[in-house]
C-alpha cells in the first residue's frame, strides 16, 4: 500500500479513468464525507433535467472510491466520542468504525471490515441507481450548504481586536489563543454548542473535564482540539478579510477535518491552497490538483508503450513514495501462477477464510447512506 491520499470533489472529478488506475496502484484513497454528500448533491443540480443530473451523478460516483479505498468516519461522530474519552488514532491512515477481530485456527489475528454503507450507496448510483430519500438528502443538503451567508456573519461580529496582516499570522494568532489556559473552557464551551452535543452527552464531557489533570483541550481531545483549530483559524482570517466568504467555503473547510487520517491531501481549490500550509503537520504533503494529474497522466501515457513503466525518478509520484514510504514505487506485471503455487496460497488463505465464515457480521444493522 503506497502512500495516504485524500481528495476534494474538483480534484478526483478532474481524473480520467487512466489516471485513477494509475491512483489505485500507487496510492490509498482516504474517502471523507463530505466528498459523498457533495456527490449526491449534484442531483439537484439540474431540476429539469433529472436524468442528466442522475448520469452526472453516476459518472463521478465512479470516481470517488478507487481501488484501494475506504470511506473515513464522520468528522462529528469522531469529535463527540474523542470529547467523551475514546481516542482517535491520527497516524496519517484512515478512521473506520466497525471492525470486528477474528481469530483463525492457526492462531493468526485480524480484524474484517462488512461492506460499508458508503460503499453500498456508492455503487447504487454508479448503476444509476436513486431513489426519492437521495433526492430529498440532495436538496436539503445543497439548500443547507448554500445558506451560510458567511459575509452576513462578517458583518455581525464585531471588529476584531488585533490586525493580522496575513495567514500566516493568523495560524500564529489561533495558537497562541489555544496556548492560553484562562482560554481552555470558554473555547470547550464554544466547541460543545457548535457541535449541537445532545444534554446528556455535554454533562459526560464536562464532568471528564473536571476530572483532567491538564485542562488543555489539545490533550484533552487532540482529534476535536484539531477541527476547532481549523474553525478558528478559518473564520479568525475571514474576519480579517484575508479567506473569502463564500457559502462553500463552509464545505470546503470539512476536508481539513479528515487531514490527521492522510499523508497527502489533493484539492485545487483557493481556500485548500490558503489553509493546508497552516493546517497540515510537517510529515504531510498538500499537491495541487493539476500538479498531481500531470503526474499521473504521465505515467499512464508511459504505460502505453511499458505496461510495467514506473514513475521516473524526477516524478511527483516517485517523490511522494520517497518521502512518506522511505522507498521507491514498483509496480510488476501480475505472472500467472501454477497449480501448485494457487493450492499453496489457498492453504494459506483457509484458516481466514474459516474464521470469516464464523463472524456475524451485524449488516442488516446498518444505517442507510446517507441518514
Amino acid at each position: 500500500m503506497g502512500p495516504t491520499v485524500l481528495f476534494d470533489k474538483s480534484a478526483i472529478q478532474g481524473l480520467g479513468q487512466q489516471a485513477l488506475t494509475e491512483v489505485g496502484r500507487y496510492f490509498f484513497t482516504v474517502v471523507p464525507h463530505v466528498l459523498l454528500m457533495e456527490t449526491l448533491a449534484d442531483l439537484s443540480l439540474m431540476p429539469n433535467d433529472l436524468k442528466a443530473a442522475q448520469a452526472e451523478v453516476a459518472k463521478i460516483a465512479n470516481k470517488v472510491l478507487p481501488t484501494d479505498s475506504i470511506a473515513n468516519e464522520h468528522y462529528h461522530t469522531m469529535c463527540v466520542q474523542n470529547l467523551l474519552g475514546d481516542r482517535i488514532p491520527m497516524t496519517r491512515r484512515p478512521a473506520v468504525s466497525g471492525a470486528k477481530p477474528v481469530i483463525a485456527s492457526d492462531g493468526s489475528k485480524g480484524l474484517v471490515i462488512d461492506v460499508q454503507s458508503e460503499t453500498e450507496a456508492v455503487m447504487r448510483w454508479q448503476c444509476g441507481n436513486f431513489n426519492s430519500e437521495d433526492m430529498r438528502f440532495a436538496i436539503e443538503w445543497r439548500k443547507a450548504a448554500a445558506g451560510s451567508n458567511l459575509e452576513e456573519m462578517k458583518k455581525a461580529l464585531s471588529t476584531p481586536p488585533v490586525q493580522l496582516k496575513s495567514a500566516e499570522e493568523v495560524r500564529d494568532y489561533i495558537d497562541l489563543l489555544l496556548a492560553q489556559q484562562e482560554a481552555q473552557m470558554p473555547m470547550l464551551v464554544w466547541f460543545i454548542n457548535l457541535m449541537k452535543i445532545d444534554e446528556s452527552r455535554r454533562q459526560r464531557i464536562h464532568s471528564r473535564w473536571g476530572f483532567d489533570s491538564t485542562k488543555m483541550l489539545a490533550t484533552f481531545a487532540p482529534y476535536a482540539f484539531h477541527c476547532l483549530r481549523v474553525q478558528l483559524i478559518f473564520y479568525t482570517g475571514m474576519l480579517q478579510g484575508i479567506f473569502g466568504t463564500r457559502s462553500s467555503n463552509v464545505v470546503d473547510l470539512e476536508y481539513l477535518y479528515y487531514s490527521p487520517f492522510t499523508s497527502v491531501f489533493c484539492s485545487g481549490d483557493k481556500l485548500h491552497k490558503q489553509l493546508a500550509p497552516l493546517i497540515l503537520a510537517d510529515d504531510q504533503t498538500f499537491v495541487t490538483s493539476c500538479d498531481f494529474q500531470r503526474a499521473l497522466n504521465e505515467l499512464a501515457t508511459a504505460r502505453v508503450s511499458d505496461p510495467v513503466a514506473n514513475p521516473a525518478d524526477d516524478s511527483l509520484i516517485h517523490q511522494l513514495w520517497l518521502r512518506h514510504c522511505q522507498r521507491t514505487p514498483i509496480f510488476t506485471r501480475r505472472q500467472a501462477i501454477s497449480e501448485e503455487q494457487n493450492n499453496a496460497i489457498m492453504e494459506h488463505v483457509r484458516p481466514i477464510m474459516d474464521a470469516l465464515a464464523n463472524i456475524k457480521l451485524d449488516s442488516e444493522k446498518r444505517n442507510r447512506f446517507p441518514v
